[in-house]
């Protein structure tokens, strides 16, 4: 039985754009950088996209419940990464990381 495998690629000065160094320099930044690494991940099995399931009361809670972080520092990363346009919006509780979709890939095993 073949296992599909993903995997998504960082570009070396991933570190150095000034769109994560802006939110690194926010006061709790790192924990910021490290919630949007783990909203990428999440959305590794389908090309950049998340959705809200309308299962807990916002997006933002559903993603906290999802990736173990706290409510309030998933707000505040997604409230950062729309500003930026490191997530867009596409339709109503479909959400859409550019960064992720174009940097996963996958194979089988």
């Amino acid at each position: 039985m073949e296992k599909r495998y993903y995997w998504m690629k960082f570009q070396r000065d991933f570190f150095k754009s000034l769109r994560i160094k802006r939110l690194r320099r926010l006061a709790g930044g790192d924990t910021f950088t490290i919630i949007s690494l783990k909203l990428q991940l999440l959305s590794i099995t389908s090309e950049g996209i998340l959705t809200y399931n309308h299962v807990f009361g916002s997006f933002a809670e559903e993603m906290a419940e999802e990736i173990d972080e706290d409510i309030d520092n998933v707000q505040i990363t997604i409230d950062y990464l729309l500003q930026c346009g490191l997530m867009e919006e596409t339709e109503e509780d479909t959400f859409f990381l550019p960064y992720a979709a174009e940097n996963i890939g996958s194979e089988y095993l």
